[in-house]
């Protein structure tokens, strides 16, 4: 189908609250789930006066809603890839000359949210034709704000993420010439580490099904973080606390090897405001002082742990970041969701509280030609280090979540 009429918005009032209904209606009819592709979400980040968000909506002739999306202009910054990618000699040449002087950055339109992972970028009816739809989107000109009211658009392009079958550690290579568009690169980093809820609807469903290795694991991490005392907060208390959580925030983000995007200190008050219960933020006490916090969204079916933020002090001794996956983990539990994304990054921490690889891929294409043969050059160059991870799940569990996974990632794909 061509002829689409394209209607964006870069201010959450700019779509009617019918249209954002109706936006809705169609995400839930396309059989893909997304909470980051829900309104709520979505009017959080266009509320955001720091990102440069636009939403998009294509209709026919007749005024019905055939398509939806987001896209963010965003800055990536990479400060090093020996955490996540390995690769010849002369990638590991390249790559050691482009940080030479610590890193470099560059802006970057991304289609979906470059603070989540996964499939959140957008959604067309059946018998639409994606392709000059998104290209219609990427080509817009830059997104103002009032830091930058006459911005240039980024000259790299980004669709990200699509689920891909091939599991973790097969060897199988997803970087390089794109399996999506003819020009285009295909990169891959670290997986999403997702949690199956199949067969626990309880906690103690969900000890039960691990290895013993593993659930004394557990045990250990509540026992050492049993002095943390855990507070959800609501709008208003996070907004009286976003100093010392942001400050916290940075901590886990300024270490961070490789950044796309990042969380403004108003999108936390802004999805607790957007999205009421399914956005929760826990603040964890110790002796009455906050020293981390985590949030997360639930839309009933999938619980995505968002950002967390933590004194490195206490990580160690309280056990800190850990508790926060087993906090994520157990709210899916209570929610009766069938799975929690843990997100990427600390993939064998992940892995030993029971959560699976998910590959994931995104496109890429930079405007200038000779940068985008070097890209192109480098994923071919490079993979992503596939770890053997930990193995959370007792022989006849594990075969049991590889068989649903398998079965669900297939059809994603």
């Amino acid at each position: 189908m061509t002829g689409l009429l394209l209607h964006t918005t870069e201010e959450a009032s700019g779509f009617s609250e019918e249209d954002w209904a109706l936006w809705n209606t169609f995400l839930e009819g396309s059989g893909e789930t997304s909470i980051h592709l829900r309104s709520g979400s979505v009017r959080a980040a266009l509320r955001s006066p720091n990102r440069a968000v636009r939403a998009a909506r294509w209709t026919d002739e007749s005024g019905d809603l055939k398509g939806i999306a987001v896209c963010e202009d965003s800055v990536a910054i990479s400060q090093g890839v020996d955490d996540f990618l390995e690769g010849s000699i002369w990638f590991r040449r390249a790559k050691d000359w482009l940080h030479r002087r610590g890193g470099f950055r560059f802006g970057v339109r991304v289609i979906g949210t470059p603070l989540g992972s996964g499939p959140h970028g957008y959604r067309f009816a059946q018998e639409v034709n994606e392709w000059p739809c998104l290209r219609e989107l990427l080509e817009l000109p830059g997104i103002a704000l009032e830091s930058q009211p006459h911005p240039s658009p980024p000259s790299t392009w980004v669709v990200k993420d699509r689920v891909c079958h091939h599991a973790w550690g097969d060897g199988f290579r997803l970087a390089g010439r794109s399996q999506w568009r003819k020009g285009w690169v295909d990169l891959e980093f670290d997986p999403v580490m997702r949690v199956s809820l199949s067969g626990k609807s309880t906690w103690e469903d969900y000890l039960a099904a691990m290895r013993t290795k593993a659930r004394t694991k557990v045990k250990r991490i509540l026992t050492l973080s049993a002095p943390l005392e855990f507070q959800s907060l609501s709008a208003a208390e996070i907004e009286s606390e976003l100093d010392e959580l942001y400050r916290l925030y940075m901590n886990v983000y300024g270490r961070a090897a490789f950044r796309l995007g990042c969380l403004q200190p108003e999108d936390l008050v802004l999805l607790k405001e957007e999205l009421g219960e399914k956005f929760q933020l826990w603040v964890a006490k110790l002796d009455g002082q906050i020293v981390g916090f985590h949030c997360g969204m639930s839309d009933g079916e999938d619980v995505e742990a968002y950002f967390v933020g933590f004194e490195v002090t206490y990580n160690k001794s309280h056990a800190l970041y850990q508790r926060m996956l087993v906090e994520f983990i157990q709210w899916g539990i209570a929610e009766k969701c069938a799975s929690v994304n843990l997100g990427r990054t600390a993939l064998d921490v992940k892995a030993s509280l029971g959560a699976e690889p998910q590959r994931l891929v995104l496109h890429e294409r930079m405007k200038n030609p000779v940068m985008h043969a070097l890209a192109r050059w480098a994923a071919r160059a490079s993979a992503p280090k596939q770890h053997v991870l930990k193995r959370a799940w007792k022989e006849d569990e594990t075969s049991t979540e590889a068989s649903v996974h398998h079965e669900v990632v297939s059809t994603a794909s």
